[in-house]
């Protein structure tokens, strides 16, 4: 049997809700019950339980799944806020403006990169009448990501006049701008954001692009020297500052870089192409070798991978062996066509390389026969 009742559960985190959000404005107190002050862990820890007790008596509350999942995702539990958001959508309430459930799982979505589902969480708290901040900030994310960027701007609108310092709305404003054309817009309200919130990375990130786009190199190396103060291991700003370098041919600057940023994020395959083409362009084949070695996936992708890749084997002179376990790979399978392609590139190389051998064997007997001094004939 229970110690409680439902209605003395729901009193006691109405209780927390109370106390805590008494200064918080009307958008946080809507998406986040009960709001809580950062780093709070056992207010959090408190509040949940509350919640998930309220839920235990009441499975098909949509309400509470609703709050619980806005509680999950300020603790950064994306996954636990998720299955919430569905279940509160599953159990909504027919009277109830639910547009906001939308808001807040679009939000999520958007946090796990899963644009699409974003997106079409955005039209619907549209199309429910959601009126939030909250609620246009997204669309105004999304519509700039799809770009729609007039959209985007008619919703960041929006969204600045409820929360008028809100960092995230100049920052997509920004984007939306330079998504129009309007460079100098768009430059103006980064500069806003970073006004608003001076550790905002993307920003900086985001000047960082739009001023080496402009060959302006020294003001683009500027904002992303500024932005690695903040945080020295950024993929994007370590990627965009290799890039700079790179285009200035200060090639070992630009392998510190992307080479920070692919330990960061070992995923990045173009950073494997992009070093794999710095040390072999240097001539350094040894080096280049391991990083084409890992673009072996991605063939269709980097298409002249496979001759590079035989090369780098052909001049380190690892061609006997690299043949041997290509051959075992297509014994096993005959059909990987990445294995065809590269057994295929360094075959030709190897029979290119012996063909060239036969020549120069030929050109320099031939050379000798020339190079004979004639013989005088006498007669008797």
């Amino acid at each position: 049997m229970k110690e409680m009742s439902t209605s003395g559960k729901i009193g006691r985190w109405l209780g927390y809700i109370i106390l805590l959000s008494a200064c918080r404005p009307a958008e946080q107190k809507e998406l986040k019950i009960p709001p809580l002050p950062n780093g709070e862990q056992a207010v959090i820890q408190t509040s949940l339980a509350a919640l998930t007790d309220a839920i235990e008596d009441e499975p098909r509350n949509g309400s509470y799944y609703f709050r619980r999942a806005a509680l999950y995702e300020q603790a950064h539990r994306y996954g636990e806020s998720l299955q919430d958001i569905n279940k509160a959508i599953e159990y909504r309430s027919t009277n109830e403006a639910y547009g906001r459930y939308y808001v807040l799982r679009g939000r999520i979505y958007l946090l796990q990169n899963k644009i699409d589902q974003a997106y079409a969480d955005a039209v619907q708290s549209e199309k429910l009448g959601a009126q939030s901040a909250a609620a246009y900030l997204l669309r105004g994310q999304m519509y700039a990501i799809k770009g729609k960027y007039t959209n985007a701007m008619n919703a960041l609108k929006e969204a600045k006049q409820m929360t008028p310092f809100d960092p995230q709305v100049y920052y997509w404003e920004a984007n939306a701008s330079a998504g129009l054309g309007d460079t100098a817009q768009a430059i103006s309200l980064f500069h806003t954001t970073l006004q608003t919130r001076k550790d905002y990375i993307q920003a900086y990130n985001r000047l960082t692009e739009i001023y080496a786009k402009q060959r302006d190199f020294v003001t683009a190396k500027q904002y992303a020297y500024a932005g690695l103060k903040i945080d020295s291991n950024n993929v994007l700003i370590n990627n965009n500052l290799g890039s700079i370098y790179r285009l200035s041919k200060q090639t070992d600057s630009a392998v510190y870089c992307f080479q920070r940023s692919l330990k960061r994020d070992t995923s990045q395959h173009n950073l494997n192409y992009e070093l794999g083409r710095i040390f072999f362009d240097k001539k350094n084949y040894w080096t280049a070798t391991p990083y084409f070695e890992k673009l072996t996936t991605q063939f269709a992708k980097y298409p002249d991978v496979p001759e590079l890749l035989a090369v780098c084997y052909d001049l380190t002179g690892q061609e006997r062996g690299k043949m041997e376990s290509l051959q075992a790979v297509l014994a096993v399978d005959s059909t990987d066509k990445k294995t065809i392609l590269l057994y295929e590139a360094l075959n030709r190389r190897i029979t290119y390389k012996r063909r060239q051998m036969v020549m120069d064997s030929l050109a320099t007997k031939k050379q000798q026969i020339i190079n004979i001094a004639p013989v005088e004939i006498r007669r008797r």
